[in-house]
């Protein structure tokens, strides 16, 4: 009797211990052991382009798991011999997932879904199938440096627009409920918990054939002047929407992951270069604007102008010794000592304040990741080289994007509207730069530029361009590089009422330097194909 009590008081203590002290952690440890919480990945929205063409797209595919604690030892290697061939992968490289300790493994993610079919079909002891959506992108390396790449275990977005609208095009994953016996074999409950809420779709203001066009423009151009790089940017300037931020070399955007980082970024909105004699116009629009000049003001110009201990020099050599031009021709034939002349004129004061307002200095907040902003010397630190230097587009960092936004501002009359990529964008940020009487006089001297100065390689057929050449020699220790340089054009057309402004740039061109040559023919390409693909008239009768 004593031995009965004792034994029934001691099972009492135990009962009591386990159903009470010890209840919340045992309970936790049963939960661990029989329940599961499944995360339900959410399908990405798609994005299309301007016009409904599709550019990226979520779909299903099978990821191959395995528990190898569930896999007997001596199953292991008839295991991996079964599986391998169904995966693409080698039986010795499943046999070695498969001895761990682990209870989880991926063996192969993001395959076929009938992949997966055979590999249930195998109904192999410990080895699972699961539904995974996997990101394809339709049409490979258009616009891969603009939509950019998902990844990750919870597919988010990486770089470009999928990373810039991650939130967006993710969506909620669902959670499900999953109750298994003890060892993990068998399920006994499923309940979804939270249903899956699919990511929203984007449509972009890229559309997707003047992007194709820039990417085949650009190509040839690399190819034909064996050039580093190049980009272009094609500009609504009226909206601010971008029907083109075309980067080459480019790569397919299905796969990101052999690409160079290098290759992947998109340099028109996240380098910075100087912008050369396409800066020109800032200069031109300070003197304008101040009313210190018309544009058939004249100045008196020598070939060659000493600046303290350095000479600046027109870019041709069969310059007379004293010549006259206009303001109109000093930006219409690139006068180096033209611009350098009005810059001392307008001031650093008048100057700076106008590169303020085109918005050098700072971030135009573009909706894409990794946006530079300009540089330039801070006005407290310029000395008297700087004003003659900067009116020439040289000791000024821009990105392609700026320049693109600035010339825009002049099509638009004056008015600079926010560059974005979201075509249902709102909340878009405008500025006056200049008024439009300014804006109008620069369209009809940069229109010279190209009828009669260094542009005439953008001039199209049944279109008057108005736009302006650079060739800016690439910064360097010590000075400035004698053989690197950046070739640019950048227009806008029809001149007398700007539907499109466009910017080329091709960085270290070697079988052509200059930008009237190997830029401007580039700007001719994509503005051509532009215009027909928006369907806008031509507003000059053809030449008989």
């Amino acid at each position: 009797m004593g031995v009965a009590v004792i034994l029934l008081t001691a099972l009492f203590f135990r009962v009591f211990y386990v159903q009470v002290i010890a209840s919340p952690p045992l309970q936790q440890k049963a939960e661990e052991q029989h329940v599961r919480l499944v995360e339900l990945p959410a399908p990405r929205g798609s994005i299309y382009d301007r016009n409904g063409e599709l550019l990226a797209v979520s779909e299903a595919t099978a990821t191959v798991w395995a528990n190898p604690r569930q896999i007997k030892t001596e199953e292991a290697e008839k295991t991996a011999r079964a599986l391998g061939p169904v995966i693409g992968l080698s039986a010795e490289s499943v046999l070695a997932k498969l001895r761990t300790d682990a209870g989880f493994r991926y063996l192969v993610r993001r395959v076929g879904l009938q992949v997966g079919e055979r590999v249930k079909a195998l109904a192999l002891p410990g080895i699972g199938v699961m539904v995974e959506p996997k990101r394809v992108y339709p049409k490979g390396s258009l616009a891969s440096q603009v939509l950019g790449s998902v990844g990750g275990d919870r597919y988010q977005g990486l770089e470009g627009i999928e990373f810039q609208y991650d939130r967006l095009l993710a969506g909620t994953p669902g959670e499900m409920r999953v109750v298994s016996d003890r060892t993990r074999t068998r399920r006994l409950q499923t309940v979804v918990t939270r249903e899956v809420q699919q990511g929203a779709d984007l449509c972009l203001t890229i559309d997707a054939q003047i992007q194709f066009e820039a990417q085949k423009a650009l190509s040839q151009a690399v190819t034909d002047y064996k050039a580093k790089r190049a980009c272009a940017v094609v500009m609504d300037p009226h909206t601010g929407e971008l029907l083109a931020l075309a980067v080459t070399p480019t790569y397919d955007a299905n796969a990101w992951t052999s690409a160079e980082r290098q290759a992947r970024r998109n340099w028109a909105v996240t380098d910075q270069y100087e912008p050369g004699s396409t800066f020109k116009m800032v200069v031109v629009a300070a003197a304008l604007e101040s009313g210190l000049v018309k544009p058939d003001t004249v100045f008196t110009l020598p070939r060659e102008l000493e600046v303290f201990d350095k000479t600046i020099h027109e870019a041709e050599d069969n310059v007379p010794e004293v010549r006259r031009l206009t303001v109109a021709e000093i930006l219409a034939q690139s006068s180096n000592i033209g611009a350098a002349l009005l810059g001392k004129e307008v001031g650093k004061e008048r100057l700076v304040a106008m590169i303020r307002r085109f918005g050098f200095t700072g971030k135009l907040g573009v909706d894409f990741p990794g946006e530079a902003g300009g540089q330039m010397l801070s006005p407290d630190k310029w000395n008297g080289l700087t004003i003659y230097n900067v009116p020439l587009g040289q000791g000024i960092a821009v990105t392609p994007l700026q320049l693109a936004a600035a010339y825009a501002a002049i099509a638009n009359d004056g008015v600079l509207v926010q560059p974005h990529l979201n075509r249902d964008k709102t909340g878009l940020w405008t500025r006056r730069v200049v008024v439009p009487e300014v804006a109008g006089e620069l369209r009809e001297m940069l229109k010279m530029t190209v009828e009669a100065g260094t542009g005439r390689q953008a001039r199209l057929q049944g279109y008057v361009v108005a736009g302006k050449t650079g060739t800016a020699q690439k910064p360097e220790a010590g000075g400035y590089s004698h053989e690197k340089v950046y070739a640019s054009f950048v227009g806008m057309v029809p001149a007398d009422n700007p539907r499109l402004v466009i910017l080329v740039v091709v960085d270290e061109p070697t079988t052509e330097r200059s930008g009237a040559l190997v830029a401007a023919p580039v700007f001719a390409k994509i503005a051509d194909f532009s215009l027909r693909r928006l369907g806008i008239a031509p507003t000059v009768a053809p030449v008989q």
